[in-house]
């Protein structure tokens, strides 16, 4: 009896151990596939086991009949069902428990390298167990195998899409939804500033100024449209003439969050106005950016609200009177092509104080000989120290320097011009 016995003992055991080493062939195909859950880590549980001949490490397409959906990697195998790990989405709509799938066995060579990592873990102890008897009595299946329908986000994984590079940055960056809910609710601020110093040479003045600004801080998009006036009575050093100056500021700017990965996209347009005495110079000038990149810094501090480097081509419009011999103003028009590199760091110590730095250099593009002219570099630096008052009021002083080669180019004018002034802020 023993004698007959062995030789099955050893046929069952050799069909045993051969088990898992069944796998789907390149290209079979195994219809009807169902997915009965889904677990934390992007792990699926499929209506496919050892029976049709799936097997840890097989690699696999899910196909259903709308399309191409994943790429997945079988980490446990059972009889009747096996668990894979999503690594590759082509359409995440198409990963659903409502959905029949086609599984198609593929080359494991066409894997990822990171997927080879997955392979070398006992996932028997890593992936929650799937009750094959609740295939018989699926209403009777706990609910957090039933709570998810999709599968978790696969954000730095690899992924394989079909959209065009450009059809991708359109539906993630220009969304009319999302637009309409960011600009529901728009904030503006009201500023005075009763102290203002400025010095340009030899040439001083103090003026009062006042400015007024209106925009929306949404998750997706941000706009601002600010407007600042000052009016300087200033004295020079060398002659001792009194006179008028005036400044006129106006900008307007727009920036898509999460462009791409650690970028924002803006554009930008500045206006500026300056009347020193029967002169203005400029009588008008445009700053047009119409689109620029705005790159996320390391912080390195906890204390670092921001830290930003931007740049962008811009176009440089400018028109200057100029007073001739014979005491009559005459205009000249100037325009160029800049590239403007703009940095900004701020950093709030506590929740009432805090300090920012801002610094645009903007050198000259020469349109006759291509060369970068860093001599016309339009530079500006500013310092900024904020005290908020309350949720409404706060106190600002701004410190900043301005050189401008038209300025001196054009009008024999001093080229650097230094201003300080004290504001007081309300925020509606």
């Amino acid at each position: 009896m023993k004698q007959n016995t062995l030789p099955w003992m050893v046929v069952c055991l050799g069909w045993l151990l051969a088990f898992p080493v069944l796998a789907l062939d390149i290209n079979e195909t195994l219809p009807n596939v169902r997915i009965l859950a889904v677990y934390p880590g992007n792990i699926v549980v499929l209506s496919r086991g050892l029976e049709d001949d799936v097997s840890v490490g097989t690699h696999a397409k899910l196909r259903a009949s709308e399309g191409y959906a994943a790429r997945a990697l079988c980490v446990k195998s059972g009889l009747l069902t096996s668990h894979w790990r999503i690594y590759r989405v082509v359409e995440g709509q198409l990963i659903s428990k409502d959905l029949t799938y086609s599984l198609i066995g593929m080359d494991a060579s066409e894997a990822p390298r990171n997927v080879e990592n997955w392979q070398r873990i006992d996932h028997e102890k890593t992936v929650p167990a799937f009750d094959e008897s609740y295939l018989q009595a699926p209403e009777k299946a706990p609910a957090e195998m039933v709570k998810s329908d999709l599968p978790e986000s696969l954000e730095g994984e690899d992924k394989i899409v079909k959209q065009s590079a450009t059809s991708q940055i359109i539906e993630r960056n220009f969304d009319v939804k999302k637009l309409k809910n960011d600009f529901e609710n728009i904030s503006g601020s009201v500023q005075i500033s009763p102290w203002n110093q400025l010095q340009g040479g030899d040439t001083r003045g103090q003026s009062l100024g006042y400015g007024i600004s209106l925009g929306n801080q949404g998750k997706k998009y941000v706009s601002r449209a600010i407007f600042s006036r000052s009016q300087f009575s200033i004295k020079d050093g060398e002659t001792g003439v009194k006179s008028r100056y005036e400044t006129t500021d106006a900008r307007a700017f727009f920036i898509v969050r999460n462009f791409s990965g650690t970028t924002e996209a803006f554009s930008d347009v500045t206006f500026r106005q300056a009347r020193y005495g029967r002169v203005a110079t400029p009588q008008k000038q445009y700053l047009i950016s119409p689109v620029g990149l705005n790159w996320r810094l390391p912080n390195g501090s906890d204390l670092v609200t921001k830290n930003t480097i931007s740049y962008a081509p811009t176009y440089d419009t400018r028109t200057h009177e100029l007073i001739e011999e014979d005491g009559d103003i005459t205009t000249k028009d100037k325009m160029t092509i800049r590239h403007s590199f703009h940095w900004q760091l701020n950093v709030d110590f506590t929740k009432q104080f805090g300090i920012g730095f801002n610094l645009d250099w903007r050198p000259a593009q020469d349109l006759t000989t291509w060369a970068l002219d860093a001599s016309d570099n339009m530079a500006l630096a500013s310092a900024q120290a904020i005290c908020n008052l309350s949720e409404s009021f706060s106190m600002e002083y701004n410190y900043q320097w301005l050189d401008d080669a038209q300025l001196h180019r054009i009008n024999q004018m001093k080229r650097v011009v230094k201003t300080s002034s004290l504001s007081l802020r309300y925020q509606f």
